[in-house]
């Protein structure tokens, strides 16, 4: 792979086209190992108490850029498949805190495991150097991205 100079325009435009090529193919593959009639914002969710316990439904919402309602109800479908467990914050009357039930961990595990298998299959195709470009850019775009 020669290196060629390239201008900033121009990279942020290839990543702007990869990006969502990536996550389409992502969402697919993530739909298709979840359960049936678990939606990707729900699977998002998952991930997102899995990270964060005990997080408020504004939290929530804000993450997946909804309102609070549309969050409201999604939560109740979690609650109602034993995914989510929703609790009265003792220090705060009007706020609730959300967290994973074990169904709900073992679910986003699931889900998460063969995802990554199926990226690393699709990875395999490269050469290790070719892999190691990937985490360097990687590495590279977290570090210019990630808020301090």
């Amino acid at each position: 792979m020669s290196m060629r100079a390239i201008a900033p325009d121009q990279c942020a435009a290839d990543i702007m086209t990869v990006m969502p090529a990536m996550m389409r193919w992502l969402r697919a593959e993530i739909r298709h190992h979840g359960q049936p009639q678990l939606s990707l914002s729900q699977l998002r969710v998952l991930y997102f108490l899995d990270r964060k316990p005990q997080s408020s439904l504004s939290e929530v919402a804000d993450y997946l850029d909804v309102t609070r309602p549309t969050m409201s109800a999604m939560i109740e479908r979690l609650v109602l498949r034993g995914l989510v467990h929703r609790i009265d914050d003792p220090s705060e009357r009007r706020r609730v805190l959300l967290t994973l039930t074990e169904s709900g961990s073992a679910e986003k595990a699931r889900v998460y495991d063969a995802a990554l298998a199926s990226v690393a299959h699709r990875l395999g195709a490269l050469s290790d150097q070719e892999r190691q470009h990937i985490s360097a850019g990687l590495a590279l775009l977290s570090e210019c991205f990630t808020d301090s």
